[in-house]
């Protein structure tokens, strides 16, 4: 039997598994993340120590996997994407990473989309991507604006993956999903250089590495590496995916109008595309490179998935049973009496299906006859709606594979099959990300003969949910309400955020 190392470096955990050729989670270590919060809207991560966390869970994987270690023919990589990841000539950080859901940005995004709408046009048909608070580029730009010496000690600019990869290989390289969340040109494939020039940040191109195949070899774990942790030497690393995009793999959508959904930190909804289909540019899209051909993903990927669960567990839920919670959501009536909730929790406010930096969570709706019951299930239903909010365009006798932690509760599941109408199939295994990039570099290895090989020996399915006819109906309405509301909150959201300005401007006696 041969086995593949998936390493996932996601912004809530690290993980290590070790998979089977038949897709089976065979060692699984993981361990958390810790996020450093700057001001209220900054979110950062120490690189050093994510790379330990990695070394540690690898080395827990492998020990558990006794005896098998030999028989590890590749490594893949895959970790959250974004963000702003900097190293210097020597490969060692100049700072800790700032992150993909970080909101420091506003000002940027605003003089692109605002102040200059010419360029923030151009952005978004060049990258396919709007202008947005995570987006590296934006986040090369403010740290010219902000931290220019620092930015100038740094030699390279990379993603998460990258960083683990450099650590394990000593090889700096990128590779095309992740740099096309961004930095490339969508038709080219080659880095934006006229976007660069237009946003004054040409000068930090030599920065970029160009970017490869997800599926490429780009080096072997060091030597060094390899003896701590217990791989054997000389193993391949392949370069590896975004998180979203390894997933799809690791779900087996690989085939055009595929769709998924990752019910995570961020609540990601991809639909598998041509790129000859892809509408570039056009408004609420965001598209980004498939591991795969000539594939690409139409990615509506939220800020604000499970933290909303989490926030509620803390504040408004008297149990962290997750089992108590499902038995609360299925014995409260859909529509929760009308009671609506908007799961805009995070500081840096929304990216989709709509961007504004302002948004912010809110239930529409509660009178004396709300209980805690409800609140409880409108949180779970309002997430719910969001996904059919990144869906309203997709054709509803489709299939969504759906994973994350989220896919763990059932009555959440058939929730969402309920709310977008669609059928709704749950993975076997759990760790889909690593799972992708592990098929990937088992395609790589010749032990799949291409991605349909992999995806039918290695991609099983344990549950599949049916919308119910009468809850659609139900759901249908309920939306409309969503929609509206979320609408007319837009200006609401403006409004608060130069209230608090003003507030925070009066001086106390």
């Amino acid at each position: 039997m041969k086995y593949i190392l998936g390493i996932d470096a996601g912004t809530s955990n690290v993980k290590a598994v070790l998979f089977d050729e038949c897709g089976n989670e065979v060692c699984v270590s993981s361990m958390e993340s810790r996020t450093a919060n700057g001001t209220a809207n900054q979110m950062e991560q120490d690189m050093d120590l994510i790379w330990e966390k990695v070394k540690q869970c690898v080395k827990g994987a492998i020990e558990e996997g006794t005896g098998i270690h030999d028989e590890v023919i590749a490594v893949g990589v895959t970790g959250q994407g974004e963000g702003c990841w900097l190293i210097d000539s020597e490969g060692n950080p100049v700072q800790n990473a700032i992150l993909w859901c970080d909101g420091r940005a506003v000002d940027e995004v605003k003089a692109i989309t605002d102040d200059h709408p010419e360029i923030g046009r151009r952005y978004h048909t060049t990258t396919g991507t709007p202008p947005l608070l995570g987006n590296q580029m934006i986040l090369l730009k403010w740290m010219k604006n902000n931290r220019r010496e620092i930015l100038d000690q740094a030699e390279h600019l990379i993603f998460c993956k990258d960083w683990i990869r450099y650590k394990m290989t000593g090889e700096i390289r990128a590779e095309i999903t992740d740099s096309l969340t961004s930095l490339v040109d969508v038709r080219s494939g080659a880095i934006a250089k006229e976007l660069m020039e237009a946003l004054d940040i040409y000068e930090y191109r030599s920065y970029l590495p160009e970017p490869v195949r997800s599926d490429q070899v780009v080096g072997a774990v060091l030597d060094s590496f390899a003896d701590e942790v217990g791989l054997k030497r000389g193993t391949p690393v392949i370069a590896g995916a975004l998180d979203t995009s390894a997933t799809a793999v690791g779900l087996g959508a690989i085939h055009e109008k595929d769709v998924c959904v990752i019910l995570g930190t961020t609540c990601a909804s991809e639909i598998v595309l041509k790129k000859e289909d892809c509408h570039f540019g056009a408004e609420n899209t965001r598209y980004e490179k498939h591991p795969l051909g000539n594939l690409y993903v139409e990615l509506q990927p939220t800020l604000n998935g499970t933290p909303n669960i989490d926030w509620m567990l803390e504040n408004i839920a008297l149990t962290k049973d997750f089992d108590e919670i499902d038995r609360i959501v299925d014995r409260t009536p859909v529509g929760c009496g009308g009671v609506v909730y908007h799961p805009y929790i995070s500081v840096a406010g929304e990216r989709a299906p709509f961007y504004h930096p302002y948004a912010r969570a809110s239930f529409f709706g509660i009178s004396q006859v709300t209980t805690r019951d409800h609140l409880i299930r409108a949180v779970y239903e309002g997430i719910s709606l969001s996904i059919r909010d990144c869906l309203q365009h997709v054709d509803k006798s489709g299939t969504i594979y759906l994973a994350g932690g989220g896919a763990k509760s059932p009555v959440w599941a058939q929730m969402i099959a309920d709310v977008t109408g669609m059928k709704v199939m749950i993975p076997a295994g759990e760790e889909l990300g690593a799972k992708g990039v592990a098929l990937m570099a088992g395609v790589s290895q010749g032990l799949y003969r291409d991605y349909d090989d992999a995806a039918g020996k290695a991609c099983t399915f344990k549950h599949i949910y049916l919308p119910d006819p009468p809850n659609v109906e139900k759901y249908d309405f309920l939306y409309e309400l969503y929609r509206k509301v979320r609408i007319h909150n837009q200006e609401i959201w403006d409004y608060r955020h130069q209230m608090n300005k003003k507030i925070k401007a009066i001086k106390e006696d």
